[in-house]
């Protein structure tokens, strides 16, 4: 099957993909992540005033996240049309945008069949689709591809616009969650490995125009300090606390098997709601089996995510070595990037001043899918393995929609009995009527 021959596969996956995000836009709870959001962008909208940052953090420190990209992000689209789907729809083109970048950098490596697979578990994937949400995690996906893929524009060669992107990629991360240190640290490996060949200029540039950008937030915390991060403030955690605890670098290990196996978010596999099943014996009966197919298959992932990354980082050992190890163009780079990740969240969450949690590492869910793509294109490289491949695709692609479906029927966070945008104009009317707020779960 060549990649022509794909073409319509891919498409009839990414249609998949946007009925799953339509599914997961509609049943939108509103909680106290996205009220910090839609205030941002209400305010934009009906007042016309560009709040310069973003959700408060409670990730062991205080302050808000730097810079207006949130505020715009949900802001812009209400203004042409005021819904909050609009916001949720502009989310789903970054998420887009990001598969296209991810594909367009990975057909140079697989074969159009693990091609395929990975559009599948990309595209149609729980951890992503349910991410087509109005909170801040939501966007970490366009960033932290459009990392990958500026860099490895860079593994060519020197590039005054890709290293301009590139260090534009960090501030936009920035302006998004605190663990953009994540592709700071992949970036640094990459210079060392010297997997990238940096532009000075057009990095220079990039700085300058990152900085420009969180110009207006710098000026609004001289007036109020308080949106101004402080590690640590209120007892929350102190820096390294990840490496002093030693539990949170076993979490964030176990976190990139997760990503890479089918146990999703615990708002949508552990936390469903079966409300939208009458009468109760029904629900009952579908609670029980859907219980256990989720189980079965969550376990199958688990175990299958750890032989493919045990397969995965035996054969790029000597990457480990990244004090020593310098890139060679005949190596697989993307190799290389993944390898990276895998120590930039480590480090990361060495230095992070409380536990991980799942959205903490985010920036590496992308990357945590490529073991298991190259564990497939080598596989098909054995005769006879083709179809059996094919037909593995196919029943994670089924599986994947399944999950997407009940999961945005019912869960802590969806309900198709309840309308998004029902509920924010029942909030907004000419002036707002917010709930009382909820802690942030930022």
């Amino acid at each position: 099957m060549t990649h022509r021959e794909c073409r319509p596969y891919h498409l009839a996956i990414i249609f998949c993909g946007l009925i799953a995000a339509a599914l997961y836009a509609y049943g939108h709870k509103v909680d106290g992540d996205v009220i910090q959001l839609l205030r941002n962008g209400h305010a934009l909208v009906v007042k016309g005033e560009l709040v310069p940052f973003g959700s408060h953090s409670s990730s062991g420190s205080s302050g808000n996240v730097p810079g207006a990209f949130l505020s715009l992000a949900v802001g812009l689209p209400m203004k042409i049309w005021h819904s909050p789907w609009a916001s949720l729809i502009v989310l789903a083109c970054l998420h887009l945008a990001a598969l296209l970048m991810f594909l367009d950098v990975m057909k140079k490596f697989i074969s159009p069949i693990a091609l395929l697979a990975l559009a599948v578990f990309f595209w149609l994937n729980p951890w992503r689709t349910s991410e087509i949400f109005l909170w801040n995690p939501g966007y970490i996906f366009f960033a932290a591809v459009f990392h990958f893929w500026t860099a490895y524009r860079l593994s060519a060669g020197r590039s005054f616009l890709f290293s301009l992107l590139h260090a534009l990629s960090i501030f936009l991360a920035l302006q998004i969650h605190a663990s953009f240190v994540i592709l700071i640290f992949i970036t640094l490996i990459l210079l060392k490995m010297r997997a990238i060949q940096a532009n000075w200029p057009g990095v220079v540039t990039g700085i300058l125009l990152g900085i420009a950008s969180l110009t207006p937030y710098l000026l609004a915390g001289i007036d109020d300090p308080n949106i101004f991060p402080q590690p640590g403030s209120g007892g929350k955690g102190y820096l390294f606390f990840g490496i002093i605890n030693v539990y949170p670098l076993l979490k964030a290990f176990w976190y990139w098997i997760l990503f890479g196996s089918l146990i999703f978010q615990k708002h949508i596999f552990h936390q469903l709601e079966y409300n939208w099943i009458s009468p109760e014996g029904l629900q009952l009966a579908f609670n029980i089996s859907w219980t256990a197919i989720k189980y079965i298959f969550g376990s199958l992932g688990v175990l299958a995510s750890f032989y493919v990354n045990f397969r995965f980082f035996q054969s790029n050992k000597e990457v480990f070595r990244i004090w020593k190890v310098r890139f060679d163009p005949t190596q697989n780079w993307v190799a290389f990037y993944t390898v990276s990740a895998f120590f930039a969240a480590i480090a990361a969450t060495a230095i992070s001043p409380t536990l991980p949690i799942y959205w903490h590492l985010l920036y590496i869910w992308p990357f945590a899918l490529i073991p298991l793509v190259f564990f497939l294109d080598d596989r098909l490289k054995i005769a006879g393995n083709v179809k059996k491949i094919e037909v593995l695709v196919w029943v994670c692609a089924l599986y994947f929609m399944l999950f997407n479906v009940v999961a945005a029927l019912g869960s802590t966070k969806h309900s198709i009995q309840t309308s998004f945008d029902q509920t924010y104009h029942e909030i907004c009317g000419e002036e707002c009527r917010w709930p009382i707020q909820t802690s942030p779960e930022q």
